[in-house]
């Protein structure tokens, strides 16, 4: 049986460890993480090896050459053009010509390959994945198999509300040759996106072995370092170099420890390595290969990679350092600082924690360095959340934070292209959409400012100028959280793609910005009239006649800020009077002043101009729910539409009251993206309150209706809501014992889980992308039936978190 070890990997997430050096061959105690691959599959008899190339391929010829060092033999082949996964393996086509394993050259695992193999024979499988069970599963292909172990669903990098499982594909495959009939030579093909979806639709045996051990995907710098970890915690099967001198402390060749040296295990210490009196190396430390530990100098949970000299009276907590560095007397380095090769951190300076210095720089004598040299100070792993990309004001998002921001989206945008950007009236908001032009414009992208305003109308700007895309940025401060928001849209006013995110991403973290000539740059222009034009389409999509001669009073709970300077003028229009409360008034106070003041209705805009709340004229909040159904109603009472997208959680009597209006609904994940993605234009009832608001006000004033009374056309809804909390990293395993249960079930996987229940109703449960929770929503023929089945779901939430 022959190998493959998939080693074209950039490893971008690691810079700046990964700048001049491919992912395959960043050390894991001071060997290179794709000789443990291996190692592994030599343990098993897998001898004659391919490997896979493509970034910085020499580094690896040289260090592994023909792998007669390593007792294996190793073929080579590289790619001139990306192929993604599968089709490297399609370039060395000719080489496998008998069963063979696929593993990756940048993962660590002690699996036992043999059980896997010998299970894929007895399953006689085409296909076998290696599957294991993670926290966090949103980094992988999530699997999900039947009884017989057959993989029945795969979906690539989900979202939380797509998680369906914490079991993920682990990139280690058993295959066939017969596999290269489903693959293109020279054709960029991608095992999770391309081949396994083509395999599973026609039919042919793919199955998932449940793996037993470790296996760490080497992804990320947080990831590198508990591998690390694990590994001095005795956690990983492999044999690594050094022999233990003292209980939890491993040294190797010539290695000279002098008397008076502190040391506390778990370290591991390499060849040639020199610790003198007076240091302290505590738990968690490894030392490479011919490094100097000066006397005084302090060592904590770091890792020191090779020719590493650190002076006297230097402290390292939690560092990483590559090659050649040296740290003179008295410098410190604090947590989750990584510092690239050959560089100097002079006398008495500072490292803060999370700063990254890219290669070849040199830190003066008493510097205090608090931002990273060429790197961003926002090290997440996702730039993005649900809503585009949130941070505290000046302290996550800042403005060099933004400007590099602005560049990688403007180097994923067509140079020349023209987009829209808007910020609220406040002063940070609008400092920060400086710094966001300023990005762009050096990407060579024109940029036309149509602040202050809220975020429809950025859409609507984009739609109507046929613009490449747009950004909105706004400020939150409730509950004194100083939060920023920084929306991006697409050519037709959607939020953008998951896609495009990751690209802007991708763009962010490798620095590949695109810095247009002096002459080429972007220009930027100002449009003070496009509330106007908002207000004037919003109008033609009523008959405003009606709404004038009801003469409707409406309380508004309003934040008197310029950007929100057209709600004035579009009541104005509308012929009604507005009374205004502070916006900080809540809603039972704003409740008694709409009965007090004998309005029409009272009506809380949110603040980005895309949530409405209405109070009737009795004073009652409507809740959500309430508000959906009435959206619905009047979508469709006078034939306007004839289908509207609501989210998964609908109430399935809603169906029944489009049905009776000739219209239809199309269920869709609950995020702004999907509900507007149906319809004709970026108008739309749940991300536009302006819009909402006055086509309710028309049906009103056409059937001549008090609010109270609307409502009362619209259908009892029995359906509940609940928050569960689950912890981040327990929700991928709930996931998988819910649908562990529900196998046997009418299930719809849409977005989260749903379950249809035989006696009529449903449960569905919904995982929260941005916070550490579930929502269940329930519904049934009566709330008690819809209480019944939302308990049982809850309480299984609750035990599988324990468990």
């Amino acid at each position: 049986m022959k190998g493959v070890i998939m080693a074209g990997g950039k490893g971008t997430r690691l810079r700046p460890l990964t700048c001049n050096l491919p992912k395959p061959m960043v050390p894991l105690l001071h060997k290179p993480v794709m000789e443990y691959s291996i190692e592994l599959l030599k343990k098993y008899g897998i001898t004659d090896i391919a490997v896979t190339l493509h970034y910085m391929p020499e580094a690896i010829k040289n260090y592994f050459g023909d792998g007669s060092d390593f007792g294996v033999n190793l073929h080579y082949f590289e790619e001139t053009t990306p192929l993604g996964t599968a089709g490297s393996i399609k370039n060395a086509e000719e080489f496998l010509d008998e069963r063979f394993i696929v593993i990756s050259g940048d993962a660590l695992t002690d699996f036992d390959l043999s059980k896997g193999i010998n299970y894929h024979v007895e399953k006689d499988s085409l296909v076998t994945i290696f599957m294991k069970q993670v926290e966090s599963p949103l980094e992988y292909g999530v699997i999900m198999t039947n009884q017989d172990g057959e993989i029945i669903r795969f979906l690539e990098k989900p979202s939380w509300s797509e998680v369906f499982s914490d079991t993920v594909n682990t990139g280690i495959y058993v295959l066939e040759p017969e596999i290269f009939n489903y693959m293109e030579k020279d054709v960029q093909t991608d095992f999770s996106k391309d081949l396994f979806p083509l395999l599973m639709k026609e039919g042919r045996p793919l199955y998932g072995f449940p793996a037993d051990g470790y296996w760490s995907d080497i992804g990320s710098l947080q990831q590198y370092r508990q591998s690390h970890r694990d590994m001095l915690d005795g956690e990983v099967n492999l044999p690594f170099s050094g022999h233990e001198i003292d209980k939890g402390i491993w040294v190797g060749n010539n290695v000279v420890i002098e008397d008076g040296v502190k040391m506390e295990s778990p370290v591991h210490i390499a060849d040639g390595a020199v610790i003198r009196s007076g240091a302290d190396v505590k738990s968690y430390s490894v030392i490479g290969r011919n490094n100097v530990i000066s006397s005084k100098a302090s060592l904590k949970k770091s890792i020191l990679w090779h020719d590493v000299y650190v002076g006297s009276d230097c402290e390292l907590r939690g560092a990483t350092l590559a090659n050649g560095i040296m740290v003179e007397q008295g410098a410190t380095i604090y947590e989750h600082a990584v510092v690239g090769n050959h560089c100097k951190i002079g006398k008495r300076s500072t490292l803060k924690p999370e700063v990254k210095i890219w290669p070849e720089k040199e830190i003066y004598d008493e510097a205090l360095v608090h931002t990273s040299l060429i790197w961003g100070r926002k090290a997440t792993k996702s730039l993005f959340g649900g809503r585009g990309v949130s941070g505290i004001a000046n302290v996550e998002i800042t403005p060099d934070y933004i400007a590099r921001l602005a560049s990688a989206y403007g180097a994923v945008l067509p140079h020349g292209c023209h987009i829209a950007i808007a910020s609220d009236s406040h002063s940070f908001s609008e400092l920060i959409k400086g710094a966001f032009i300023q990005g762009l414009l050096s990407s060579g992208i024109n940029t036309c400012d149509i602040s202050p305003t809220v975020a429809p109308v950025v859409r609507f700007a984009i739609e109507e100028e046929s613009l490449q895309g747009g950004v909105y940025i706004r400020f939150s401060n409730r509950g004194g959280e100083k939060q920023v928001f920084i929306e991006f849209y697409d050519h037709k006013g959607l939020p953008i793609h998951p896609d495009l995110e990751r690209k802007i991403e991708n763009a962010y973290w490798q620095e590949d910005y695109r810095r247009a000539a002096f002459d080429m740059i972007g220009k930027g222009t100002h449009n003070n009239f496009k509330n106007e034009e908002y207000i004037e389409a919003l109008l033609q999509t009523v008959n405003t006649k009606r709404i004038k001669n009801s003469k409707f009073r409406i309380v508004v709970n309003y934040n008197h800020q310029p950007y929100l300077s057209f709600i004035p003028i579009l009541f104005n229009k509308l012929d009604c009077e507005f009374l205004t409360v502070p916006s900080q008034t809540g809603a039972e106070e704003m409740a008694s002043f709409v009965r007090v003041t004998n309005a029409n209705l009272g009506i809380l805009v949110g603040e980005a101009g895309e949530t409405l709340s209405l109070i009737t004229e009795s004073g009652k909040l409507l809740d959500e729910e309430t508000m959906l159904s009435l959206y619905v109603l009047v979508t469709f009472y006078e034939g306007k539409q004839n289908e509207m997208a609501i989210p998964i959680y609908g109430s399935s009597d809603l169906d029944s009251l489009a049905g009776r209006l000739n219209g239809r609904l199309i269920r869709t994940k609950a995020n702004p993206r999907s509900i507007m993605e149906v319809g004709s234009g970026v108008m739309n009832f749940q991300y536009d309150a302006q819009y909402a608001l006055i086509h309710i006000l028309e049906m009103m004033a056409t059937q001549q209706i008090s609010l109270s009374e609307l409502v009362d056309l619209l259908p009892n809804v029995n359906m509940l809501r609940e928050y569960v909390p689950c912890p981040w990293d327990k929700k991928g395993k709930v996931m998988r014992r819910l649908m562990e249960d529900i196998r046997d079930n009418n299930v719809e996987l849409v977005d989260g889980i749903k379950v249809f229940h035989p006696q009529g109703g449903w449960t569905l449960i919904l995982p929260d992308v941005e916070q550490p929770i579930f929502t269940v929503y329930s519904q049934g023929s009566d709330m008690d039936q819809a209480k019944e089945a939302a308990a049982e779901f809850i309480n299984k939430i609750r035990q599988y978190q324990q468990v």
